[in-house]
């Protein structure tokens, strides 16, 4: 099982598709952090991985490196999707196997339109950490520029996942008119459910099932979810998400 941990909701990003900037807005204390890592290995034994990342930007939080080290002390791998505008990327070598960076386009007056910023760093940031170790590239899924990023990302030997745009309604609120999808219809299936593939952590400590509840709202815990899976009727929360047809979302 791995773990993820939506360790701050700050962003010097304001991508259309993000529903961090709806979401209170602030960083988990290193102390909760260590605290909920500590309960799941007395419970479960020490995760696979811990994934530092969520709807903010992971190196604002002023102990991200402390957490991903206190992991490695763990016996635990640490992981974390970052948008790359950290001007030090040498201070991840030694410390992450890999890491993951959100690249969506090539093009910069693209970028700029999705909310993306200072896209020539970004590339710059990938270049550096590339000579030392893996690098993953996240795309969301757009149909003109994700070829173009999956071309460069063969190029470069990167890996690539591309994530498509969440329907349900906590991420869709805030897109772009072009960018409107419809609402997936059908009973309700989900393989974080039927399986317990990992745990997400929300910035005030709420274990979830999965990362794709950002609206808590209605949230009625894992144990609720699971009698809906049984009956085939959706929990609130899961209501349109891409990932609830048994397959998941590819993770790192």
């Amino acid at each position: 099982m791995m773990l993820q941990f939506e360790i701050t909701t700050r962003c010097n990003f304001d991508c259309f598709y993000c529903a961090g900037r709806a979401m209170r807005q602030g960083d988990m204390p290193f102390g909760t952090f260590k605290d909920l890592l500590g309960c799941h290995v007395a419970r479960n034994g020490v995760p696979s991985r811990v994934s530092l990342q969520g709807e903010g930007e992971p190196t604002l939080h002023h102990d991200f490196f402390r957490m991903a080290e206190y992991v490695r002390a763990l016996g635990s791998t640490p992981y974390t999707i970052t948008n790359g505008t950290y001007k030090h990327p040498e201070r991840f070598v030694g410390l992450f196997p890999r890491v993951g960076v959100s690249v969506d386009t090539l093009d910069e007056s693209a970028a700029v339109k999705i909310g993306r910023y200072n896209l020539k760093r970004v590339i710059s940031f990938v270049d550096s950490l590339a000579t030392d170790l893996v690098v993953v590239i996240h795309s969301v899924e757009n149909r003109l520029h994700t070829p173009l990023v999956a071309d460069w990302c063969r190029q470069k030997g990167y890996q690539h996942v591309v994530q498509p745009l969440q329907l349900k309604p906590d991420y869709s609120r805030r897109y772009l008119p072009s960018a409107q999808v419809p609402v997936a219809r059908g009973g309700f299936s989900c393989a974080y459910l039927r399986q317990a593939r990992m745990r997400y952590f929300t910035l005030d400590g709420l274990e979830m099932p999965c990362c794709f509840i950002k609206d808590s709202g209605g949230y009625e815990g894992i144990d609720a979810m699971h009698s809906h899976l049984a009956r085939g009727t959706w929990p609130a929360g899961c209501v349109g998400c891409r990932h609830a047809d048994g397959g998941g979302a590819e993770e790192m």
